[in-house]
């Protein structure tokens, strides 16, 4: 399941609830069963976590309980709650009222657990993949050694306030997780660097955002997105760094979205800026060899391209646009890349076709405009032709 997918997700359980998910075959349960001293049953057929004969020892669990939740259940559960540990298996899914919920040792999870203005504390969490805590409402988590491979969602309008870094956040460096953001979340310290493969975080929806412990935007500090990590902004969304930020990952700009970076924004090799209608703002932007910059939307700043800069639609260019000797400009016909101030070429024009509607012969479109012009293609995909005008480039099919 895509990030994108996983926010909907957040956003239609947030907003519709629960109710038949947990039986849709998400998954099974623990491969080994763990220790427990109360199991979910569900015998009384309500859902309910305050129902004795739902659990296997007739009784609602109590602080001395080793809780387990391992079948394909969605259990409702009204604070304030207290046990000694929480277990939830793949597929199951406990949803957590208003109020607090203490669990004295670990909270395991490999399901889906939702809090709505709840404060939850636990002396250890581990949230692992395919795991999911969504919250929805303003709700607190604090523990000690909250470890995630999993996913943390904030549903929209919501907040979730974290008062430890989790395991995967140390000194300003975040290796971990799926961090779908559409309302607020808190956390104790800033972000300066996402690493590790397969870490995900999307800010998602007007007003969100991450925040730290004072309020301020916790990703203003960011600098680095590195190889296998996604950097998503999305729906209404911002996001602004105060410095240069250099990415080997993917950076998704989605539309009407906004990426402001203060120093320079470098494409490092095996990089993807992915843009939909979106605005990316930088002192200048470096595509280096090995990366693309691909989509429609706003560029404001100088770009230099050493990599491939692949306009879907309509690319503008606020500011000068270089393209060297080694490097691409890659459309499928009808796309253009609009550069409102001077664009320097070089390297080569690749064209690609729809195979379902190629172009017929004569046909053309404008692949480059541009206040002024310096330099020409040195290369062009074959079976094309090229006219160059005082404000723009003209590709016809032969």
């Amino acid at each position: 399941m895509t990030y994108r997918a996983l926010i909907r997700l957040a956003l239609f359980v947030c907003g519709f609830g629960l109710a038949g998910l947990a039986t849709a075959g998400l998954g099974t349960a623990y491969a080994s069963s763990p220790t427990c001293s109360v199991s979910w049953t569900g015998n009384a057929g309500n859902g309910l976590w305050n129902t004795a004969s739902n659990w296997s020892t007739h009784k609602v669990p109590g602080p001395g309980s080793d809780v387990c939740i391992l079948t394909l259940a969605t259990v409702n559960a009204t604070p304030p709650i207290s046990v000694h540990s929480v277990q939830v298996g793949e597929g199951a899914s406990l949803l957590f009222g208003s109020g607090s919920v203490a669990i004295a040792t670990s909270l395991t999870n490999q399901g889906f657990i939702q809090l709505t203005g709840t404060t939850l504390s636990a002396g250890s969490i581990d949230l692992s993949a395919p795991g999911d805590i969504t919250t929805c409402g303003n709700s607190s988590i604090t523990s000690p050694a909250f470890s995630t491979t999993g996913t943390v969602s904030v549903g929209t309008g919501g907040m979730l306030r974290l008062a430890d870094n989790p395991v995967q956040l140390q000194n300003g460096t975040l290796s971990g997780g799926s961090w779908l953001v559409s309302g607020v979340l808190v956390i104790p310290g800033d972000i300066t660097q996402l690493t590790t493969q397969g870490t995900v975080v999307a800010i998602d929806g007007q007003g969100s955002a991450v925040q730290d412990a004072s309020g301020h935007n916790a990703l203003a500090t960011l600098t680095s997105v590195d190889s296998g990590v996604a950097l998503a902004v999305d729906d209404s969304a911002s996001l602004a760094v105060a410095q240069g930020l250099t990415s080997q990952g993917v950076i998704d700009v989605d539309s009407g979205r906004s990426l402001t970076v203060s120093g320079p924004y470098t494409q490092a090799s095996g990089a993807t800026t992915n843009m939909s209608a979106g605005s990316l703002s930088a002192a200048s932007v470096s595509v280096q060899s090995g990366s693309t910059l691909q989509g429609n939307g706003t560029v404001t700043g100088p770009v230099t391209d050493n990599g491939d800069v692949a306009p879907q639609g309509s690319l503008t260019v606020t500011g000068t646009y270089t393209q060297t000797a080694s490097a691409a400009l890659t459309e499928q016909f009808g796309s253009t890349l609009n550069v409102d101030s001077n664009a320097s070429l070089s390297g080569a024009l690749d064209v690609t076709v729809n195979l379902k509607h190629p172009p017929k012969s004569g046909a053309s479109y404008t692949a480059v405009t541009f206040g002024s012009l310096t330099g020409s293609f040195t290369s062009h995909t074959a079976g094309f032709t090229l006219a160059t005008g005082a404000t723009n480039i003209q590709v016809t099919k032969q």
